[in-house]
């Protein structure tokens, strides 16, 4: 059997008569073992076995072994070769069924073990890439008796890793059932030859005996209750198994839970109960059924025939939730009255339907814990997903991870509030225990984080002190890394920068201290330039100093040089004055002033005014207008359609998106435009920017039989990207590998097949005029 593909119910279990004497004719659990008294009443295959198994042991002890250890002992199917060197038996002495009756025998399995003279018992082998199982026995040496125990206990300390490894696998993989008919794993045939229900099949004892089974090779199986019994010991002290009857445990198993918190698998419990519901439904319609028609009880019958004729378990939902169904039928057949009658027929499905019912109740009693279970596995996925994409994000991106650990929690489908603030605070705890972090505040009182893997504190300040010259989001992040770095110097941390080169650190450490030096001039050379405008000013300078002279030339006087040079540096002082960069008052005062651009309207078009003015007014006027329109565009340019970019697709917008991009970088827009700089209301910038920006791009629109509702319809793409043969032959090709990859949807093939063929052949069609 596999280990990596086990499923012990995959080895049907024989004969029902043989789980009948599991059940009612198990040997006591002895600890010794004793010289059988009555040797002249073994057969001779017995005696037989009794002296090799004594021959064995005194060749161990010979060996100067004196250890017990699991791969010492006589196994069962080593037999037949062992009784070969008996000549006194004969042939019929060596079959497999003298061999079966023997062990009975010794092992005194008709008297549950009171006066065994052998001790059997199981341990597990690897068997290539299967895991097989062999039966040790022990017979008693030199003394009168022998002590089972520390047999029992070495060939079970062998067998751990391998049961550990078998119920691994089993919580992992589930078990094979029978959606249709999940209750015939419950149902097979007695002696009689008619179907029958043997509840305990669905156990994991059960799974296991079928595994133990394979140790006796073609002879009968004799149970092993000394091995179930350290087996489910030993599953329950490791968590791996619950009991439900003391003879009866289902594996607890790994929950296979999707992104929402649906359950992609039903856990083994919700299975068991679908398969004894299943099951004796089966065996009471079959056998009730019977019973209340030969005692003529009507009345249960048409409710029983109402109950089974109406649908159940449609849906998964239902199916994880099937108490009202398990409680509906067992008002049915628990008050079932039961009639007297020859042969003990309605004893024994008396009894099989109470073990049943037993059981099942059980299981819904034990269902509840599956959703707490449940609930812990989630955020053992959320905490494992978290943690996990903080160093792959810090060391992909270089940037601050944004995390809301309420949002975290909340999308995994935590059942309950309570639970839900336990979850956060316990990621929070896991999280900051191995990553550096900084807490923001939100104006509706909650918190977000900026977390941070510090072994790449260095390379995520350098990326973010370059990013934030133009993206105000990334130097906010530097204001949060260099709290965050300053903390992790103080005292120096031992992982800081660990994941990073030193040669790395110094020459990044290097390129930050150049990048804010730089900043730190063009702030100056800013305010120099809101207050002084430097070039008109010595162009002024310049042109007047140089009319003076030529004055002083014709005049042939240094008058005009004396009084010229004093009168030019004024004039040019004044001049840079006058063509500074204007505030935002007189900005609004200009854009009021000039008729045109006087407020911003729907969709941010400019709202005109009624003019009588002339053709030559009109045309400066509509000039003006486009270069306004064609400031702001130059502002929003870089940000809406930016240089750098991960993957092609960044490049191309749709009205949606591009909305969202210009909000995302409105602060940093209105920087770089002294007319939208100072104006309070962000919409209306908004919408300036996107009216300006569709003036000055290519506009793909998808025609209406082509269009696909979930794909966008209108595509924006940058008028000098349009022109770039390298930029469309890139995105033609990514529209190419998302066609491919939708090849067999005839939609999707025909809207790319137009995407490509605009973008590689009409493309000059969307070529807007020059306006901006």
């Amino acid at each position: 059997m596999s280990e990596d593909n086990f499923d012990l119910s995959d080895t049907v279990v024989e004969n029902p008569s043989a789980k009948e004497e599991t059940t009612s004719d198990r040997p006591s659990a002895q600890s010794y073992i004793f010289l059988s008294d009555s040797v002249g009443s073994l057969t001779p295959t017995a005696r037989c076995i009794l002296d090799e198994l004594k021959d064995w042991h005194k060749r161990l002890e010979k060996h100067g072994s004196k250890e017990k250890h699991a791969s010492y002992l006589l196994t069962v199917d080593k037999l037949p070769e062992a009784l070969g060197k008996y000549t006194n038996l004969g042939t019929q002495g060596r079959t497999e069924n003298s061999i079966y009756h023997a062990l009975r025998q010794i092992l005194d399995i008709d008297h549950r073990g009171q006066n065994r003279a052998a001790y059997a018992y199981p341990y597990l082998i690897r068997n290539g890439s299967k895991i097989a199982s062999k039966i040790a026995l022990v017979a008693p040496q030199n003394e009168n008796k022998t002590d089972t125990q520390p047999y029992r206990q070495a060939c079970f300390r062998f067998s751990q890793d391998l049961i550990k490894v078998l119920l691994d696998n089993r919580a992992k993989k589930g078990r094979n059932w029978d959606e249709e008919n999940p209750g015939s794993l419950l149902l097979q045939k007695n002696k009689e030859g008619n179907t029958w229900l043997y509840p305990k099949l669905g156990s994991l004892e059960a799974e296991i005996s079928s595994l133990v089974r394979k140790g006796f090779g073609n002879l009968p199986y004799i149970p092993m209750p000394d091995f179930l019994q350290d087996f489910t010991e030993f599953a329950r002290e490791q968590n791996l198994a619950l009991p439900i009857l003391a003879d009866y445990h289902i594996v607890i198993d790994e929950l296979n839970i999707l992104p929402d918190g649906s359950f992609k698998r039903l856990p083994e419990v919700v299975n068991q109960i679908l398969a004894h519901m299943n099951g004796l439904e089966h065996f009471t319609k079959d056998q009730l059924t019977k019973l209340a028609k030969d005692a003529k009880y009507e009345s249960f019958l048409a409710t029983f025939s109402d109950y089974l004729s109406k649908p159940k378990f449609s849906s998964l939902e239902s199916k994880m939730n099937p108490e009202e169904e398990v409680k509906k039928f067992l008002s049915i057949i628990e008050n079932f009255p039961y009639p007297m009658e020859k042969g003990n027929r309605s004893l024994s499905v008396k009894e099989t339907i109470e073990l049943s019912v037993k059981i099942l109740k059980r299981l819904s009693e034990e269902k509840g814990s599956v959703l707490t279970r449940k609930d812990d596995n989630i955020y053992g996925t959320v905490k494992n997903a978290v943690i996990a994409k903080i160093p792959e994000h810090t060391k992909n991106h270089n940037t601050l991870l944004r995390i809301d650990f309420e949002e975290e929690v909340a999308k995994a489908g935590i059942t309950s509030e309570e639970k839900a603030n336990e979850y956060i605070k316990r990621l929070k705890d896991d999280v900051f225990s191995d990553h550096s972090y900084y807490e923001e505040k939100l104006p509706d009182g909650r918190s977000v984080y900026y977390v941070v893997d510090h072994g790449y504190m260095a390379a995520v300040i350098h990326k973010l002190a370059f990013e934030g010259r133009t993206n105000p989001e990334f130097k906010k992040q530097l204001s949060y890394a260099k709290i965050i770095n300053h903390k992790l110097l103080n005292p120096k941390h031992p992982e800081l920068n660990n994941k990073l080169k030193p040669e790395l650190i110094a020459k990044l450490n290097a390129d930050v201290k150049n990048m804010e030096v730089e900043e730190l001039e063009k702030e100056r050379s800013n305010e120099i330039r809101s207050r002084f405008n430097v070039v008109p000013g010595i162009l002024t300078f310049v042109v007047s100093t140089l009319i003076f002279i030529t004055g002083a030339y014709y005049l042939r006087s240094a008058m005009p040089i004396f009084f010229g040079v004093p009168f030019s540096v004024v004039l040019g002082f004044m001049a840079a004055i006058y063509f500074r960069e204007k505030s935002t008052e007189e900005i609004r005062e200009d854009i009021k002033n000039s008729g045109k651009f006087s407020g911003i309207g729907d969709w941010g078009k400019p709202t005109y005014q009624s003019s009588s003015s002339s053709s030559y007014e009109e045309e400066a006027e509509t000039n003006k207008k486009d270069e306004k329109l064609s400031n702001i565009y130059k502002a929003a340019d870089n940000f809406v359609f930016p240089k750098r970019f991960n993957k092609i697709t960044d490049k191309v917008l749709d009205p949606k998106s591009l909305r969202s991009r210009i909000y995302e970088n409105l602060d940093n827009i209105k920087r770089n435009n002294m007319t939208l700089g100072k104006e309070k209301d962000n919409d209306k910038v908004a919408s300036t920017v996107e009216y300006a920006v569709l003036q000055s791009v290519s506009t793909i629109v998808i025609p209406d039989d082509v269009a696909i509702r979930d794909l966008p319809n209108t595509i924006l793409i940058n008028r000098n990207d349009m022109k770039s043969a390298l930029f469309r032959g890139q995105l033609a090709d990514h529209y190419r590998e998302e066609m491919n990859k939708k090849k067999f949807d005839k939609k999707l093939v025909k809207y790319y097949t137009y995407l490509i063929n605009t973008i590689e052949m009409e493309y000059y069609k969307y070529l807007p005029k020059k306006r901006v």
